[in-house]
């Protein structure tokens, strides 16, 4: 990108999405796609319009030689700014969208902020949310098989545990599954430490598998989260891109 004398490449920068494609959190190949077993489709049970396509997957030999299957994605906060069934993206009113997924490299860059509809547990929930899918065989595991347990690592590199350890096969409550889960990541404020859903940078979510002491796959997801741009300055990066595209044709 050339400098030009309208605005600085650092205002760009910081306004512009930042691309992250999303590491293994193990040596175990991981791709991008849609969850499958056996070339059928995984019934997703984890929310209305989630489905079972756009994950980072981590497949590999589970308990009793099953196939295990790991899938974790981010959307934006289904009970706020978008409504079940909608698309990944949804525009803010001033121009922009709350998360953007790059459909090929599978790169998650998220706006900064509250959620337009709270959880009245949590005035802190964010605009963007994760789903993720645990399956053996392409199924639920039964009771005892595997064990997950997750961590967040802030922008500030603190990590924190939000599911220490979790039978897969058995439900967090009454109606909430281990196996497949939509979540708000209310976890920002309620386990933040002074971090919360306005804190930009990148945010981390991984999820592990085990039995006993042995670790059948993990997975991990990166979300960069961006300050929302200010009408003026999103007018300056508008101003700036028809100025550098008047030089090209020129």
């Amino acid at each position: 990108m050339q400098n030009t004398t309208l605005v600085s490449t650092s205002i760009l920068s910081c306004l512009c999405a930042t691309a992250f494609i999303a590491a293994p959190a193990s040596a175990t190949p991981v791709s991008f796609g849609q969850l499958q077993f056996g070339g059928t489709p995984i019934a997703m049970t984890s929310g209305t319009g989630v489905g079972n396509d756009g994950y980072y997957m981590n497949t590999s030999t589970g308990p009793s030689s099953a196939q295990l299957l790991i899938g974790i994605k981010a959307h934006e906060y289904r009970n706020g700014n978008m409504p079940a069934g909608s698309s990944t993206d949804s525009t803010l009113s001033g121009g922009g969208n709350w998360l953007n997924v790059n459909g090929t490299t599978g790169a998650y860059s998220a706006l900064a902020g509250v959620a337009v509809s709270k959880p009245s547990w949590n005035p802190n929930a964010p605009s963007w949310g994760f789903t993720w899918s645990i399956t053996l065989d392409g199924l639920r595991p039964a009771v005892g098989a595997i064990s997950m347990n997750m961590e967040i690592t802030r922008p500030d590199l603190q990590v924190v545990t939000v599911v220490a350890s979790q039978d897969v096969g058995t439900n967090f409550g009454p109606t909430d599954m281990a196996w497949q889960q939509n979540w708000n990541l209310g976890y920002l404020g309620v386990f933040g430490g002074g971090v919360d859903a306005n804190t930009v940078g990148d945010w981390k979510i991984k999820i592990r598998t085990f039995s006993g002491s042995t670790t059948y796959g993990q997975q991990e997801i990166t979300v960069t989260a961006n300050a929302i741009p200010t009408p003026g300055a999103a007018a300056l990066v508008g101003l700036a891109g028809a100025v550098m595209g008047r030089r090209r044709r020129n």
